[in-house]
């Protein structure tokens, strides 16, 4: 990493005199995204040894449920930008007050989607055009973990909190944590070393349940020792008057998060029309190439911070160089690492599946993937950068269009009127991804985003 950045650029100094690196919020960040994949990782992995359609169902319900925390994003993104910008101006005050605010916002929104979408829990799935077992088995899914949602709501609130001063590693330690007990009772709901009343995906869901909730009591002791300042007993009804700034800030990067979690829901249920072969293989690869994805997502995100710093100081022209420093190691590991993907795919499929029609299908898509990579290298780091800076309509725009237009369309066209198959939607999911890093990169390029202020 030092030969490709410039490490002038990558730190920060805080009104306390504590320098912030990139390393030091990438290597926590990586490995807590990491961390965060890894969950859904066993459960597919030990899903896989319970059957192909337990797959299939906890992996659709798996993604409405990932769009639904890319809603609760809107708070911990725009909170994070706005916390950002207010230490690096020396304000400590205000940076509490945002904290405060993020956290009791993060609270109030899950419950309150939880409690609204739960009676739907079975007609969402339908929509998903899952039928017969998967249907059943992925409504259990879903209900279980929408109920129990507001526990991933604020413990995002409270991670973000937690980043934004610097302090990633906490985030970490609960990661690993949940992590470990998620890892356990899985073993045990699947495996069954003894009886357990839980079963098949309700099982998983309860697992995660009791594992997310043992991790926001722990990330929450950490944030009261972490010694930060925030006073946040003290905290009043009126230190809630920056809500409508985070959202103002959040909500262009939540909408297009959220568009983007949206548009793969529909490209599931195009799958599923395809039949469960096709949604199981995207599932198995979708979880692999997730690996390489982390890599750009934690050094846009830790790009993001330190931005937010830069901007907030005045400092364009550092915040500048760090983009383009860091976006060389981006491009430079995901091309590596995804080509890494496609020479041992055989492998690599196989701790998921022994279905030889789903492992043969992975060769090609593996190497589409590669295109795919590159193409979310520079979506990573210039998406997060432009947030950073508080330049945050233009990217929501680029993503809104580029998901639908290209990602969605393209699904339906290339791989069910064209009869591409899985081909065609991995196709389509390249084509977005090049399309809105090239958009991006040339946004940055043009420096308007040194006129916005936060």
């Amino acid at each position: 990493m030092r030969r490709l950045i410039d490490t002038e650029v990558t730190q920060v100094r805080t009104a306390e005199g504590r320098v912030i690196t990139l390393r030091q919020l990438f290597v926590p960040y990586f490995i807590e995204q990491l961390l965060m994949n890894l969950m859904g990782t066993v459960n597919t992995l030990v899903l896989g040894h319970y059957s192909d359609d337990a797959v299939a169902a906890v992996g659709a319900a798996g993604q409405v449920m990932g769009l639904i925390y890319t809603f609760y994003a809107v708070v911990s993104g725009g909170a994070s930008i706005i916390i950002s910008h207010r230490l690096g101006e020396g304000s400590q005050k205000r940076a509490s007050d945002a904290a405060f605010a993020a956290i009791v916002m993060g609270g109030v929104l899950s419950l309150a989607v939880s409690l609204c979408l739960f009676p739907f829990s079975g007609l969402l799935m339908q929509k998903l055009n899952l039928e017969g077992d998967v249907l059943q088995m992925a409504t259990q899914y879903f209900r279980i973990c929408i109920l129990t949602s507001v526990l991933q709501g604020v413990m995002s609130a409270v991670s973000a909190v937690l980043r934004s001063y610097g302090k990633p590693v906490p985030a970490v330690a609960c990661s690993i944590f949940m992590n470990a007990v998620n890892a356990v009772l899985n073993c045990i709901v699947v495996f069954r070393p003894f009886e357990t009343p839980f079963h098949g995906a309700s099982g998983i869901a309860v697992s995660g349940v009791i594992s997310r909730s043992m991790a926001l009591v722990l990330i929450c002791i950490c944030l009261v020792k972490s010694r930060l300042n925030l006073d946040l007993i003290h905290k009043r009804f009126r230190d809630l008057a920056c809500v409508r700034g985070i959202l103002r800030v959040g909500m262009p990067g939540g909408i297009s998060n959220l568009s983007y979690s949206l548009s793969q829901v529909v490209s599931t249920s195009i799958l599923a029309i395809l039949g469960t072969t096709a949604l199981s293989a995207k599932i198995y690869i979708s979880t692999i190439v997730f690996y390489v994805y982390v890599i750009g997502m934690s050094l846009g995100l830790s790009t993001a911070i330190l931005i937010g710093w830069m901007t907030g100081a005045g400092e364009y022209e550092k915040a500048y160089r760090l983009n383009q420093q860091v976006l060389k190691i981006a491009i430079t590991l995901n091309i590596t690492l995804s080509l890494c993907m496609f020479l041992a795919y055989r492998p690599l499929m196989g701790l998921f599946t022994s279905n030889t029609e789903i492992i043969q299908m992975a060769r090609g898509i593996f190497l589409i993937d590669i295109f795919v990579e590159i193409g979310r290298g520079f979506n990573h780091v210039e998406d997060n950068s432009l947030r950073g800076a508080g330049d945050v309509v233009f990217p929501m725009t680029v993503a809104i269009i580029s998901c639908w237009c290209m990602s969605i369309l393209f699904s339906y066209i290339l791989g069910i009127r064209c009869g591409m198959g899985l081909y065609g939607c991995w196709i389509a999911f390249m084509m977005d991804e090049m399309f809105r890093g090239m958009l991006l990169w040339r946004r940055f390029r043009s420096r308007k985003w040194m006129r916005k202020k936060i």
